[in-house]
């Protein structure tokens, strides 16, 4: 079995041997294997591969050009030729065999669109560091890092949303903190994290999620939470103190600046005189 991994710098394991990202021939054949492996098992027209490695200007020998590229990853790898081989030759391209090759990537994807929400830590965990790392500028890696960041996100959210469902906060926090950092500004990913902060008693923290998320979307988009998240933030502030009536210092220096924020803000906006009322009640209480 040929193991290929794609989060990080690209590197391969074959018969005993490991290649890095230097060891596969030069740029554009390790991005020709690098696209095969996204797409492993599923031939790959030599058209369509020319267009992405050339960002849509190939050149007019590109497919002599290929096939020098595959020649020069076969004997690299020490893989064989044909139809048959772990890189193998189609009717008008190429594909890598599943049956004899292994992707990180392709492994992580197919937990990640199962379903199943007991795969996403696991899926999780598996990805190690930015996928196509050694293509910080190709437009293509781009895409396909976007793509796959959507679908992380995506996961993440619906496993965190279960998981607070069945009151496991612990794992819903972190599930909804990488579901953050894979979708910025994602406010379903921001209200999950939210649920999970206040049922865990760290409802300061809550308040100060939103508070972060509050003052990011204003700063890069102009525009303010939603309705449904906003609700969220009040139903939290509008939640019963503490049973002493105290508050730790941390607390009260945030409830000030949300005091702050509100009374900078628009009366007839989202942060208006609902929440000027309920951060001052809450001050209030917590001076008792």
């Amino acid at each position: 079995m040929i193991d290929i991994r794609i989060f990080g710098s690209t590197v391969v394991e074959h018969g005993g041997r490991r290649y890095g990202a230097a060891d596969l021939g030069g740029v554009k054949p390790r991005q020709l294997l690098e696209m095969l492996a996204l797409d492993l098992g599923a031939p790959q027209a030599k058209d369509a591969l020319a267009e992405r490695l050339w960002e849509g200007e190939p050149p007019a020998s590109y497919r002599a050009t290929l096939e020098s590229y595959v020649c020069v990853l076969r004997r690299r790898l020490g893989l064989a030729q044909g139809r048959r081989a772990a890189l193998a030759t189609t009717t008008s391209g190429y594909l890598l065999d599943p049956e004899q090759v292994r992707v990180d990537a392709v492994e992580v994807r197919a937990r990640l669109e199962s379903g199943t929400d007991a795969d996403v830590p696991d899926a999780l965990s598996r990805v190690s560091a930015d996928l196509l790392a050694d293509e910080p500028y190709a437009a293509w890696a781009t895409r396909e890092r976007e793509r796959f960041a959507d679908l992380l996100a995506a996961a993440c959210i619906r496993a965190a949303c279960s998981a607070n469902e069945v009151r496991d906060h612990t794992l819903a926090g972190r599930l909804a903190r990488a579901g953050m950092r894979h979708s910025y500004f994602s406010e379903p990913a921001l209200r999950e994290l939210m649920r999970a902060l206040v049922a865990s008693g760290e409802r300061s923290q809550a308040l100060r999620a939103y508070e972060q998320h509050r003052r990011g979307v204003l700063e890069e988009l102009g525009v303010e939470p939603s309705p449904l998240t906003h609700r969220l933030y009040l139903s939290i502030l509008q939640g019963e103190c503490d049973a002493d009536g105290a508050a730790g210092r941390d607390e009260v220096k945030l409830l000030v600046r949300l005091l702050r924020h509100a009374l900078e803000n628009d009366p007839e906006g989202p942060l208006g005189e609902p929440a000027v009322l309920e951060v001052s009640r809450l001050l209030l209480a917590r001076a008792g």
